[in-house]
């Protein structure tokens, strides 16, 4: 997978979960306190996002960060395995999250 590939599998599920959430560019982007032009780039795979980033855009829209880089036709309820290793990986993730904010 090519860099440019990994940024357009990222601005398609940020679009996705955006839409999900029914929000438009301009809501998500005045949440985050970005410009709306900035998360059409996301979207369109034209701009990359920092770390730091993605920290707020995956704790406003209350998801995973591996959540935007799964597969385009990815659907864990078609396929077990992968149901249960996302179920896992949420697992994973707050116990990390329970065990990081201890300290």
């Amino acid at each position: 997978m090519t860099e440019q590939e990994v940024r357009e599998l990222f601005g398609y599920n940020l679009k996705r979960i955006r839409k999900q959430q029914k929000l438009s560019q301009m809501e998500l982007a005045n949440s985050l306190d970005m410009h709306f032009t900035f998360i059409s780039d996301i979207e369109n795979g034209k701009k990359w996002v920092s770390p730091e980033t993605i920290a707020k855009i995956t704790t406003f829209l209350k998801v995973e960060p591996y959540q935007f880089l799964l597969p385009v036709d990815y659907k864990p309820e078609e396929n077990p395995t992968l149901k249960s290793f996302s179920e896992e990986l949420d697992k994973a993730f707050a116990v990390v999250k329970a065990h990081y904010f201890l300290f």
